[in-house]
């Protein structure tokens, strides 16, 4: 009988800190055993790779750690958490990226009295030639990559799913594959992500010198052309029947709920939650369409970006207007990136399914998504008559998901966290108008109008003209339901996670990384978003009723 263990209940040495802001926005659902065989490894080595390319670390230094304190990201009851320390220690080295503004981003703050971190100065010269070379080859080898699994993802994934034809036989190979590309196109995503964390600081810099704060996030705006836009241009398309939906989910049919996990289903698999969207959209009075919407966000951007040129110094300008420059193709990157490895988590989860219906016709498991409750390692051994009788620890693994899916954790904490069971902060009574609320990052305009309180991405969601969306965390899936939205309200992220930066690329007022909004807001209530002021306020709370 093998060992009942849970691969993704985690450990940390007391003191460490770990967040779940940004990384559980990318894999927002309680992961699976088969979820961390590919971003435990997939993450921690793709981004060891960018490191190697920038210079940061030597070649020998390209290995996984044994202990998880000194990886990059761990999974703690069932959540990925983010390491902040490791990381910080990580981008040290690097020119232009200053750990404090890194740890700013991801948590809303800087630790009073954090420690240096130890310095590497026999790398700096390697830094500098390596760095610049590989920072201008990044948007190109991504481009290369991208389109690679692009045609991958569309024949192997997509067509095969319907025709049962398959370039690779076997599931279990096509799986191995799957994660190998994951890893190989995060690490290039990790390279961007870099970037765009330099660009972020040094508009950050620029506006503080200048007196306004607010124009770093105005300037960044509105870079246009960006992926995620035109997804929620084709859905109206499809809305109005100018666009088929299998043409539609050709296109973008690895999107879903919960997209970043691969235990669950994409668009491409179950599509009704693209057509309950699609409804919502026809059937919008004077609705304003995505790349209208990105059109006047560009040309907000233009002119937050010419005011910060003019309050920059003149010696300053010719540096900024590069920033400037490179800020537009890394969103643009940032954004085929993630499209790039959530096409190869398809390709994970199609494959993980093929495997387990052959499993099962096999007598090996007794359902189809048995499969996600082990690792991928447990599955080399289970086709291959090494893993006799994995019912036990499937069903072990089974109750501490639904264990974990109880927890409520903090957004970020030191050593094992401690957790609480409570679905939502105690009730709002009739004397919490006013309860003020601020988060991470925020960006855009003051807005009020009626709280709808998302907590199940797989909900259907039918927002009306001036209600505001307040959910949990957002991914691309949720896209098109920005455009339906007056603002956003979202517990996890920061400026440079998904919310924000499709936001921006709308124009859509926006407070992230409240932690608790979706605890301290009620659905129905009415409640003021003020963007610039990074400010959500109780105006009046809904009547729930006796």
């Amino acid at each position: 009988m093998a060992e009942l263990f849970d691969p993704v209940r985690g450990t940390s040495e007391p003191g460490r800190l770990w967040s779940i802001t940004n990384v559980s926005e990318a894999t927002p659902d309680i992961l699976s055993p088969l979820c961390w065989s590919v971003w435990g490894r997939g993450l921690e080595e793709g981004v060891l790779w960018s490191m190697y390319s920038f210079g940061v670390v030597a070649r020998r230094e390209i290995v996984m750690s044994d202990d998880p304190n000194d990886l990059k990201t761990a999974a703690i009851y069932g959540r990925q958490a983010f390491n902040v320390d490791a990381v910080r220690r990580m981008v040290a080295p690097m020119p232009g990226v200053d750990p404090n503004d890194l740890e700013r981003d991801i948590m809303g703050a800087t630790r009073e009295g954090v420690p240096k971190e130890p310095a590497r100065p026999w790398r700096i010269p390697i830094i500098l030639v390596k760095m610049p070379r590989a920072m201008l080859r990044t948007g190109s080898e991504l481009r290369a990559v991208y389109e690679d699994v692009r045609q991958w993802w569309h024949r192997d994934v997509f067509e095969a799913s319907r025709t049962g034809r398959h370039t690779i036989a076997r599931p279990i190979d096509r799986l191995h594959e799957a994660r190998d590309r994951f890893q190989r196109i995060f690490g290039i995503h990790c390279k961007v992500r870099l970037q765009l964390q330099a660009v972020q600081s040094a508009l950050h810099d620029a506006a503080a010198k200048a007196g306004d704060t607010s124009l770093a996030t105005r300037a960044f705006s509105g870079q246009g052309n960006v992926r995620e836009v035109g997804m929620a241009e084709d859905l109206w398309r499809l809305a109005q029947g100018e666009l088929t939906e299998e043409a539609f989910l050709a296109e973008y049919g690895f999107h879903g709920p919960n997209e970043g996990n691969v235990y669950t289903r994409s668009w491409r698999e179950e599509p009704a939650p693209l057509r309950s969207m699609a409804r919502s959209m026809a059937a919008r009075q004077n609705y304003v369409s995505p790349r209208a919407r990105e059109e006047e966000a560009v040309r907000a951007g233009a002119q937050a970006q010419a005011e910060l040129l003019k309050a920059t110094s003149a010696l300053g300008r010719p540096a900024l207007k590069f920033v400037l420059a490179r800020a537009r193709n890394i969103v643009r990157n940032n954004e085929i990136g993630k499209a790039g490895y959530l096409m190869t988590l398809d390709g994970c989860r199609a494959a993980a399914r093929d495997l387990g219906r052959e499993e099962v016709a096999g007598g090996r498991l007794a359902e189809v998504d048995d499969v996600f409750f082990l690792t991928l390692e447990e599955l080399d051994r289970l086709v291959e008559g090494r893993l006799p009788d994995a019912s036990e620890l499937i069903a072990y693994r089974r109750g501490t998901r639904e264990e974990y899916k109880r927890m409520k954790l903090p957004s970020s904490f030191e050593g094992m966290p401690e957790v609480t069971t409570a679905e939502r902060a105690p009730s709002a009574g009739p004397g919490d108008e006013g309860d003020q609320i601020t988060g991470a990052a925020a960006g855009g305009g003051q807005v009020k109008g009626r709280a709808r309180v998302v907590l199940d991405p797989n909900d259907d969601v039918e927002l009306e003209p001036g209600d505001i969306l307040v959910c949990r965390f957002t991914d691309p899936s949720w896209a098109p339901l920005f455009t339906l939205a007056e603002a956003l309200v979202i517990d996890l992220g920061g400026a440079a996670s998904h919310g924000a930066l499709v936001a921006r690329e709308m124009g859509i007022p926006y407070v992230i990384g409240t932690g608790d909004g979706t605890a301290r807001i009620h659905d129905g209530d009415q409640i003021l978003v003020d963007g610039q002021h990074n400010v959500v306020r109780v105006i009046e709370r809904a009547n729930r009723g006796g």
